[in-house]
């Protein structure tokens, strides 16, 4: 190399020399980074997605060369991202390329101490023989004299992280097995919402989208550091703020959201009630509440029965309250000379009196209180029974004074939340509420979204833009795995999963669940529509619609009921598919436990979670509550395809051939029939027509 190669190649050179001085472009370039080229200028293709962490859903740009993930970034044409990702979205590579990312199928052996390979289509083989045989021994027709036609025996925990296709297809496959402990993450992260937020407006999902949050003229978030756990979609917020917006912070940490925000709140943890309580009491005491709006799309002019007391009355209690079992009897509850469902809590309660036979708090989005189309109303909102008159009443209680000696709030600081809410709401402007697992998470969680939920209807911010309330989740498909949805008590759409109850048809099922008006008066249609989405033309007028293939619910069946079915082996077979409960759900320990009292496990994702290593690495292996030669759960591990290529399948190896041989599970045992393929005396009684059977030998269903 020459002097003046070597001098034209240095920088300072070239700085000094070229046309950039301060050396920021091609001064700083070598020879060699001027030819480098992004590994997304050689992609064969461009896949579109949407980042997999959060529920903002940013979208995304995949780069695939030769079947192989080779670079991820934020796709522009994103009409919710913006070409932007957080930096955990800017790290999704890694998921496909790290070293953690598993690429074969891994099967550990009853009592066995490590892992063995297996090739994929041994394992889908014998993960359906554990499936099928489990399914045979612990078929249930009955129960307690009703039909039932269900197993207890299997479960399924996942969803909230996979796409809303596949949730469809878990459901519609395990209810059609029989399989009711269908559940995901929205049963721990989101049930709070679904209580709160359905039984106000009939459905559990957020009542708004993120990007309207920019129409917004002011913004509380509350239970949520939004600008840390949501950095992309507190784009739109302050989009809001660059209009004018108010933005509130309540939150007891000064986070990167209350630097962002107008107003910080500091508030004691736990004592929200309180807060959004005097709130309301500000609203109603000032009359700040958007009348016409509060008359036309409320229910606070309805009149309440004459027998109901409220808690100011009967000393903190309801009316309908026996002591001993700890429960509300609802009948004092119900509007004036009208029956109406409690909307939350154990709905088939007065099933025997109404026929009522629905499938729980989250039914049509909330258990859908029902009532007549006209039930009495007093206009001017002077009647002492009406609604309105009531909650005025019952919110006296919160004062300035209470929020500065429960919440820690100064009386000057809380007047000035009143404001921006009262300000900014009515006919020309909207306010919106947001939060997270701050609130969620409480074991009141589900009374503050439901607080909120009569705030925001008083200054009439639902259902306009910039209005709402917007929950923001944790999973890109919270919300879709609770409307498709994996959950026990319900049915794509929020229809509820049949209860098992004596002589009930599709009629009796529709007569007791659907509405009067509104959406769900055409719940019939829903129902068939669905019932032929999964039978097709099986499903005729003459068989019912092959309604009773449905499973039947006995009371719940969620996450946690299925936990204490595995430690009482009742629960045999379980799937993990994108949840990790081993760390991720309440009472780990107890989760542990239970997978170690199971005949199978079954876990899909992308790394060996501690869901799938727990008998190896687990506390109580190192405390030695447990020993890893003691545990006689199989435990099956698949990760995601190493590449979207299809191939052909393979022959599947058997003891004395040559390849791997195939493990047996030691706890099989024949059976010559199913509960699929024979008619029981219990099914002769209830009228069932079985499945038609296509195989003549040995049942293999």
């Amino acid at each position: 190399m020459g002097v003046r190669t070597w001098v034209s190649d240095w920088p300072a050179f070239r700085q000094l020399t070229g046309s950039d001085p301060l050396g920021r472009g091609r001064a700083a370039m070598s020879a060699r980074t001027e030819q480098l080229r992004p590994r997304t200028d050689t992609a064969d293709r461009v896949v579109s997605s949407v980042c997999p962490y959060c529920a903002v859903g940013c979208g995304q740009q995949v780069y695939v060369k030769d079947d192989k993930v080779v670079q991820i970034e934020g796709d522009p044409d994103s009409p919710i991202s913006r070409g932007r990702l957080c930096p955990k979205g800017s790290a999704t590579l890694q998921l496909t390329t790290g070293s953690a990312r598993r690429h074969e199928v891994l099967y550990r052996r009853p009592y066995a101490t490590d892992w063995e390979p297996l090739d994929l289509e041994t394992a889908m083989d014998m993960v359906a023989d554990r499936v099928i045989e489990t399914r045979r021994r612990t078929w249930e027709w009955e129960s307690e004299g009703l039909r039932t036609a269900r197993t207890l025996g299997i479960a399924s925990l996942g969803g909230a992280t996979l796409d809303n296709e596949e949730n469809y297809l878990i459901k519609k496959l395990l209810t059609g097995l029989g399989i009711i402990q269908v559940e995901n993450q929205a049963r721990v992260c989101h049930s709070s919402t679904v209580a709160g937020l359905g039984t106000s407006f009939g459905r559990g999902g957020a009542t708004t989208f993120m990007q309207d949050l920019q129409h917004a003229d002011c913004i509380v978030i509350q239970g949520s550091n939004f600008a840390e756990a949501h950095p992309v979609g507190f784009q739109w917020v302050m989009e809001a703020k660059k209009r004018g917006a108010r933005v509130i912070h309540v939150d007891p940490r000064f986070t990167r959201t209350s630097a962002l925000a107008d107003l910080h709140v500091p508030i004691r943890a736990g004592s929200d009630i309180a807060f959004l309580g005097a709130i309301i009491n500000h609203v109603l005491t000032e009359e700040k509440d958007f009348r016409e709006y509060v008359l036309a799309y409320t229910n606070a002019a309805t009149l309440v029965s004459e027998d109901f007391r409220d808690t100011e009355d009967l000393d903190g209690v309801f009316s309908g309250l026996d002591e001993d079992k700890h429960h509300y009897d609802q009948s004092s509850w119900q509007y004036q000379g009208v029956e109406v469902q409690q909307p939350t809590g154990e709905v088939d309660e007065q099933y025997e009196e109404r026929v009522q036979g629905s499938g729980g708090s989250e039914a049509h989005g909330s258990g859908g209180a029902q009532t007549t189309s006209r039930p009495p109303r007093d206009e001017t909102l002077r009647d002492p029974r009406c609604v309105y008159q009531i909650l005025k009443r019952h919110y006296a209680r919160y004062t300035p004074e209470l929020v500065e000696e429960v919440c820690g709030v100064p009386r000057a600081k809380f007047l000035q939340v009143c404001e921006d809410l009262t300000a900014n709401s009515g006919r020309e402007r909207t306010s919106a509420f947001v939060y997270a697992v701050g609130w969620t998470q409480h074991s009141v969680g589900a009374q503050y979204i439901r607080a909120a939920s009569v705030l925001q209807l008083l200054l009439g911010n639902i259902g306009r833009p910039g209005g709402g309330i917007q929950a923001l989740r944790g999973h890109a498909s919270i919300q879709g795995s609770s409307d498709i949805p994996t959950l026990f008590n319900l049915l794509p759409g929020y229809l509820p999963m049949p209860h098992a109850h004596a002589h009930e048809n599709l009629d009796a099922f529709i007569d007791a669940s659907r509405t009067d008006k509104g959406f769900w008066g055409n719940m019939r249609a829903y129902f068939v529509s669905l019932l032929k989405a999964y039978y097709g033309d099986a499903a005729t007028a003459a068989n019912d619609f092959c309604f009773d293939h449905l499973p039947r619910l006995t009371g719940s069946h969620s996450t946690y009921d299925t936990v204490l079915a595995q430690l009482d082996g009742v629960c045999k077979g379980y799937f993990l598919m994108g949840e990790n409960p081993a760390v991720g759900s309440a009472n780990t320990r107890l989760q542990r436990l239970g997978m170690a009292n199971l005949e199978w496990l079954v876990v899909r994702d992308f790394s060996l979670i501690e869901s799938a290593t727990w008998w190896q690495d687990g506390p109580e292996i190192e405390t030695g509550e447990l020993r890893t030669e003691d545990i006689g759960t199989e435990v099956f591990f698949f990760p995601p395809p190493r590449t979207p290529r299809r191939t052909a399948p393979s022959p599947t190896p058997t003891a004395g051939s040559s390849g791997t041989t195939r493990p047996s599970s030691p706890r099989a045992t024949p059976a010559a029939t199913c509960g699929s393929c024979t008619t029981s005396a219990a099914a002769s009684r209830s009228g069932w027509p079985p499945p038609p059977t296509r195989w003549t030998g040995p049942c293999r269903t």
